[in-house]
């Protein structure tokens, strides 16, 4: 096989950890995937306990493509995460 052709496979919380440590991310995206790291939450662990309906919703918040989620996601991201709302502030 071709090595431009290989699959790059990494796992579920090797993808979390570059989206909580990536500059190119969006500050809430890091703040939610350090936040599963440290609970060790999968994203649709997260969904349940936070009472969102969709796990994609997460996902997308973790990796920046919701640059802007919904004050109500942050919120009940929060308090599933166990983190202030500071937390979310960037600084």
């Amino acid at each position: 096989m071709n090595t431009r052709q290989q699959d790059i496979v990494i796992s579920r919380k090797e993808a979390i950890e570059y989206y909580a440590h990536s500059k190119y991310n969006s500050h809430i995206g890091r703040v939610v995937a350090q936040g599963m790291l440290d609970l060790d939450y999968t994203y649709s662990q997260l969904a349940k306990i936070s009472g969102l309906k969709d796990s994609n919703n997460v996902r997308l918040i973790v990796r920046g493509q919701r640059r802007d989620p919904q004050f109500s996601s942050v919120v009940k991201l929060a308090k599933a995460l166990d983190l202030s709302l500071d937390k979310f502030l960037e600084e």
